[in-house]
């Protein structure tokens, strides 16, 4: 098969992939975006509204909304920068770190199922498969 023919299917198969885990959320009332925020206050280094936003591709004034939300659900707590005070810190709540332990849990138990549905054969490939698909986004 092609590259480019192998490339579009592997995009459309990890698009569906993508969707049908997207669809498992501890907290059905939080959007894409919310989760997409709290992840990235997880990995950004030092999570002020312009390293969170940076990490997102979005403006800071967008990402205004999106924290303010999150708190307003106590998902986010703001603490002030030790060195800066002109800065706020992002950090996610307990409850926060519940919701999404919760998320991850039913999007493996949900993603285990469909697995589960696999041959011995085809768990084979998709296991041999996963160092190249992490190879392929470290790109």
């Amino acid at each position: 098969m092609p590259s480019l023919v192998l490339a579009d299917s592997l995009r459309v198969a990890m698009v569906r992939v993508g969707r049908r885990m997207r669809r498992e959320r501890g907290d059905e009332s939080l959007s894409l975006h919310h989760l997409s925020a709290l992840g990235a206050i997880q990995m950004v280094e030092e999570p002020t509204l312009a390293r969170i936003a940076a990490a997102e591709c979005v403006k800071p004034p967008s990402m205004v909304k999106t924290l303010q939300h999150l708190e307003s659900l106590g998902y986010v707590e703001r603490r002030d920068h030790p060195s800066d005070g002109r800065m706020v810190l992002f950090s996610i709540s307990d409850s926060g770190e519940q919701m999404l332990s919760e998320t991850r849990e039913r999007r493996n138990r949900a993603l285990a199922e469909l697995i589960d549905a696999l041959t011995a054969e085809e768990r084979d490939t998709l296991e041999r498969a996963i160092p190249i698909l992490e190879r392929l986004s470290e790109r």
